[in-house]
């Protein structure tokens, strides 16, 4: 079973971009990946320019054939549906946090949004506002 998520990032637009990500969504996961790799505005931009996303990992990387599952761990990069699948190009948008949200919450427990150069978390299962990613990660018991 898979932990999805949703990964987002508020443009100077002032519009919310939002990919899906399919699994290993919890913090552990994609919070540390998110917190550690994808820590400036273009990499994130680029990051969400891909697309729903299969399994987020260190890098973005190149088209790779999708079923080998080894080929992208290997290589620590992240696997797309549209890059290295060839599904059509998902990337959603919302011109307020609350739609954004209602997205997010549509897909899993896991909400990220990067914003001014910073993560933040949103627990859909028992919290009522984003949190500052670094904080979350530090609290978090692995």
């Amino acid at each position: 079973m898979s932990t999805h998520s949703t990964i987002a990032k508020l443009d100077n637009d002032g519009i919310f971009r939002a990919v899906y990500c399919h699994s290993d969504g919890y913090l552990r996961h994609n919070g540390e990946i998110l917190n550690k790799y994808y820590t400036d505005e273009d990499k994130v931009s680029d990051l969400i320019k891909q697309g729903d996303i299969s399994v987020l990992n260190k890098i973005i990387g190149k088209k790779l054939p999708f079923n080998d599952y080894m080929l992208f761990h290997e290589n620590e990069q992240s696997r797309f549906y549209h890059r290295d699948r060839g599904e059509e190009l998902r990337i959603s948008e919302f011109d307020n946090l609350d739609d954004y949200i209602e997205f997010g919450k549509s897909y899993g427990e896991h909400i990220y949004l990067f914003v001014q150069n910073a993560w933040y978390y949103f627990d859909a299962s028992d919290k009522k506002e984003f949190v500052e990613l670094d904080e979350v990660l530090v609290r978090a018991s692995f």
